[in-house]
């Protein structure tokens, strides 16, 4: 019989902090909402030296090393494996500086998260109970756009940028409007909700960068509505969102959160009323780490970089969306200093029945996701970005031959977007195959 169970903590800073997500010129000035830590615990058994874990964390990202010390201490805590344990940021554009994209790192209250994420693994351990779970997929296609715009001159335009709406040729790909829902419910009491759990690929900065009020942004309204409509814990993850944002010329306010929280709310609660739960569904999963190469920097690319840096003395501006020269510049020195490392990439898959949830550290472009979801064995397929670490984008090889933003940005080879493809649908079938056989 499945075993389950599900917790939630309050990671708001008790102190204003520098803010990851935009750049931004001073700290927050205070919390529009609470940020939250959810996290569900599913087993095959009472014993759960085999249990699998997911947490979502609203933050806009975690590193590596931080990820990895919570996994440590919580598969300490609680006897199950380390590689068995997700640890996933919703990529909030308004929470604490965890990573400092641009802002200082707020070491102090990391150090505090971390220790708050191990003891809500532990908490929804210590609650695991016989539960019965099901799972479907509702659609939402309201929220995310297609962000990579070709404009009449051939350049790639981002959605946020003020451009002449009549020089736009089109979109340069679809959205994802698919949401994933995984329902656990106590096998007693099947009317009383242990978790909701959905995914859906989308970019949480509604709130730009001229916001200054901690907040989880639409998928925390989302959560918050839909706990106190079902009772439980609701709990968001996020997708293949790195082509994916919200409409980055209107609603960029209070009242955009939360047409945009109530809509993914709505397409959650439509899809998990009409799915069905058994307390007789088996979990398997199974997890594989690998290494890409690092983007290279050429010297031409270095040079420009240099010029700059020499410009702006290392410093860099405040903007409400995107990024100037002046970061780029500082990151093409970054990544060029780190060149000939390779990046590592840890990947857990978990699966109930015909649901497979896989995890990717970082901003896997869409159409790389719905070529897993497509591909991969399982009638349903959710991919968990933001995951056990961050790598930044993937962009697809024809994404960087296009150029763009999120080209601009990436941190990984151009040959990244192969390998993940290979090992994820690898990992995929790896599960499928054990699964049916009985190998669990």
């Amino acid at each position: 019989m499945m075993i389950a169970g599900s917790a939630k903590v309050d990671i708001t800073p008790t102190t204003n902090v520098w803010m990851d997500g935009m750049i931004r010129a001073h700290r927050s000035v205070g919390a529009h909402d609470p940020l939250f830590a959810r996290a569900v615990v599913l087993s095959n058994s009472a014993d759960l030296a085999g249990a699998f874990a997911i947490v979502s964390v609203d933050v806009c990202a975690l590193s590596d090393s931080d990820s990895d010390c919570v996994r440590r201490a919580a598969s300490q805590a609680t006897g199950f494996p380390r590689d068995h344990i997700i640890v996933a940021a919703t990529h909030t554009h308004s929470g604490p500086a965890t990573i400092g994209f641009f802002s200082p790192r707020e070491t102090d209250y990391v150090r505090e998260l971390s220790d708050k994420l191990v003891s809500v693994i532990v908490r929804a351990a210590d609650s695991a109970k016989p539960a019965a779970v099901g799972y479907g997929r509702g659609r939402e296609d309201t929220i995310s756009h297609y962000r990579r715009l070709l404009a009449d001159d051939g350049r790639v335009v981002m959605n946020w940028e003020p451009y002449p709406e009549d020089r736009i040729v089109k979109p340069l790909g679809e959205v994802d409007p698919e949401v994933g829902i995984l329902k656990v419910v106590d096998a007693a009491r099947p009317e009383r909700l242990i978790c909701l759990l959905f995914n859906h690929a989308g970019h949480p900065n509604v709130l730009s960068g001229d916001n200054y009020l901690l907040s989880a942004d639409y998928p925390g309204y989302a959560a918050q509505l839909l706990e106190s409509e079902f009772g439980g814990i609701a709990m968001f993850v996020n997708g293949a969102q790195g082509t994916m944002d919200i409409d980055g010329l209107k609603d960029r306010d209070f009242e955009g959160l939360t047409r945009t929280g109530t809509a993914l709310a709505k397409s959650v609660a439509d899809a998990a009323g009409v799915i069905s739960t058994s307390a007789h569904a088996t979990l398997s999963g199974a997890h594989v780490r690998y290494s890409v190469p690092a983007r290279g920097i050429s010297d031409n690319d270095m040079a420009w970089a240099e010029k700059v840096l020499a410009e702006t003395g290392g410093r860099i501006q405040a903007l409400a969306d995107g990024v100037g020269d002046d970061y780029k510049a500082a990151l093409y020195k970054e990544l060029r200093e780190t060149q000939e490392n390779d990046v590592s990439v840890e990947q857990t898959c978990m699966a109930i029945g015909e649901m497979a949830f896989i995890s990717f550290p970082g901003e896997m472009f869409t159409e790389i996701g719905s070529r897993i979801k497509a591909a991969g064995p399982f009638s349903h397929t959710g991919i968990i970005g933001l995951a056990n670490g961050y790598t930044g984008y993937l962009p697809t090889r024809e994404a960087i031959a296009q150029g763009g933003y999120e080209v601009d940005m990436r941190r990984l080879d151009d040959s990244a977007a192969d390998q993940v493809l290979e090992q994820s649908l690898a990992l995929l079938r790896k599960v499928y195959d054990d699964a049916h056989q009985g190998n669990l």
